[in-house]
């Protein structure tokens, strides 16, 4: 009797284990179903990746987006196929994931196809403790090139418009000039006449070289008006975050930091003291000195821009602009801060020595060195707050 009840207990345990495992079977088919649901989504593409990075796995839709295999992918990481001056931010967030600092994160990056087209990308990407990552992918390639067609119009028609006040400046400028230079040139021709004479005519000579004078510090009054309208003292002037500013600098030059393939590092202190001043005319003087270095490596293939800021002595904030371009000639360097001196094709050499008066009208200054990066840099100080 006891056999028959223990051998019906052990049946109805066994019955019960099954019907558990074939309830275990139909969740596992069917999260495999949702699974691969996932994997054939045709609208994102869906990558495995391993604990050093490497792809383990791509779905269909990933490869068409990249021109890639599977197979081909195996032998890759994400930071392969991408472009040299988008990596340092994705080798961060990868090395962020490994360590375990963040759990996931997101980015619009660029990657390029096997054909060599560069393509954009929203990327979002989940860590596996101890195993890798899971990184789905969208192309937003047409959005972005769209978005770019128009930050690009918007910057040209900057760049008119700020070429066109600049021109009729300067053109205001040359002309304001223009007169006592003439009067100069006159006085002193006709001193040089007087002093020709037989015997020379002194009394003439020497209202001569009192004219000269008198037009020198009409010149001088030009140039001095000139700066003025870059002194500070009617201006409001607030505490400034310079790292938030030249962050703001960096978003306006975005676009054409990534067409021309500029990598930008920044250094900044994130300790450092407000300074006080115009925030439109420091943001006028960092978007200077940025568009300076982009076109200093226009000639050259390795293309770098530094930006460091810094405490010093706890008096004063210092600011370094730095490029990987072809440097400044030892015998401009002292010439570059001049007004109307250019080494440009185009240029109208008024931008560094506007910069220079806006910095020195904030109690600071500004000079150039030859660079690190075998470029330049520029380097200017402001008091703290």
């Amino acid at each position: 009797m006891n056999e028959k009840l223990e051998q019906t207990g052990q049946d109805s345990a066994a019955r019960g284990a099954e019907e558990r495992f074939a309830q275990l079977e139909r969740e596992l088919l069917a999260n495999k179903e949702r699974w691969q649901a996932i994997i054939a989504n045709p609208f994102m593409g869906i990558t495995v990746l391993d604990e050093n990075q490497y792809f383990v796995a791509a779905n269909s839709t990933y490869q068409a987006m990249v021109g890639y295999t599977e197979d081909e992918l195996r032998n890759f990481t994400p930071l392969d196929i991408t472009p040299a001056v988008d990596r340092e931010v994705n080798r961060a967030l990868f090395r962020e994931l490994q360590q375990g600092a963040r759990q996931h994160y997101e980015m619009t990056k660029r990657l390029q196809r096997k054909d060599g087209e560069l393509i954009w990308i929203q990327l979002y990407v989940f860590g596996i403790p101890d195993r890798g990552s899971v990184g789905m992918s969208v192309d937003i390639t047409e959005k972005m090139r769209a978005e770019y067609a128009l930050q690009v119009a918007h910057e040209e028609l900057a760049r008119s418009a700020h070429v066109s006040r600049m021109g009729a400046m300067t053109a205001s400028i040359a002309h304001e000039i223009n007169q006592p230079l003439a009067a100069v040139v006159a006085s002193a021709s006709a001193g040089l006449r007087w002093l020709a004479r037989t015997p020379p005519d002194l009394d003439e000579v020497r209202e001569s070289i009192e004219q000269i004078a008198r037009e020198g510090r009409r010149a001088t009054d030009v140039v001095q008006s000139v700066r003025s309208m870059f002194k500070t003292k009617e201006v409001a002037r607030v505490p400034i975050d310079l790292n938030r500013l030249i962050r703001e600098v960096l978003s306006l030059v975005q676009g054409t930091l990534q067409r021309q393939g500029i990598i930008v590092r920044t250094e900044l202190d994130e300790t450092l003291t407000s300074v006080t001043g115009s925030p439109v005319q420091l943001q006028q003087v960092l978007f200077n000195l940025v568009s300076n270095a982009i076109e200093a490596m226009a000639s050259v293939a390795e293309r770098v821009i530094l930006i460091k800021t810094r405490l010093e002595n706890n008096r004063e904030v210092q600011v370094i602009v730095e490029d990987s371009g072809s440097g400044i000639d030892p015998k401009d360097m002292d010439q570059i801060f001049g007004s109307f001196f250019t080494t440009k094709v185009e240029g109208m050499g008024m931008g560094l020595s506007i910069c220079r008066s806006i910095i020195e009208s904030h109690g600071g200054r500004l000079w150039a060195t030859a660079g690190d990066l075998n470029g330049a840099a520029f380097r200017f100080t402001l008091p703290v707050q």
